[in-house]
């Protein structure tokens, strides 16, 4: 477990000072992809192991917060 976080905290880093704008950048990308994905019925989301309320969620983090973190981490709140 120590090397994940290890290894999380490194990346989230990963590009220095531009780290903010790279972010910024792929969360404004995976919001459009959750608007494609949003087209979708239930039963292929379903499919794909999604929900209507994942998308809700992702569309409701702001642009600034690291979106692949905030989705793991409510994942495992969630398991508990």
């Amino acid at each position: 477990m120590r090397e994940y976080a290890l290894h999380v905290a490194q990346s989230r880093l990963a590009y220095g000072s531009l780290t903010g704008l790279v972010r910024l950048v792929k969360n404004w990308q995976a919001r459009r992809d959750a608007r494609i994905l949003l087209r979708m019925d239930d039963h292929q989301l379903r499919d794909i192991g999604l929900t209507r309320a994942d998308l809700d969620r992702l569309m409701r983090t702001p642009l600034t917060d690291d979106v692949q973190w905030e989705d793991e981490r409510l994942r495992l709140i969630e398991r508990k």
